[in-house]
């Protein structure tokens, strides 16, 4: 599974940092999913991410 979670954040000009912000998420998080890197993730951040990117899953992840 792909994360394109940093692609995303570019197209809509945002930060990591700025998306910790408005989410709550850790920082350290955020890094984790926009390098791929993450092992595993809450369904409840995936659902704040969304809501704050205005986006669904498929934007973000790519099986």
């Amino acid at each position: 599974m792909k994360v394109k979670l940093r692609s995303l954040l570019t197209q809509k000009g945002l930060t990591q940092a700025e998306l910790a912000q408005a989410t709550g998420i850790r920082p350290s998080t955020i890094s984790q999913l926009c390098n791929n890197v993450a092992v595993s993730f809450k369904f409840s951040h995936l659902e704040l991410i969304c809501k704050v990117l205005k986006c669904n899953l498929k934007d973000i992840l790519e099986l």
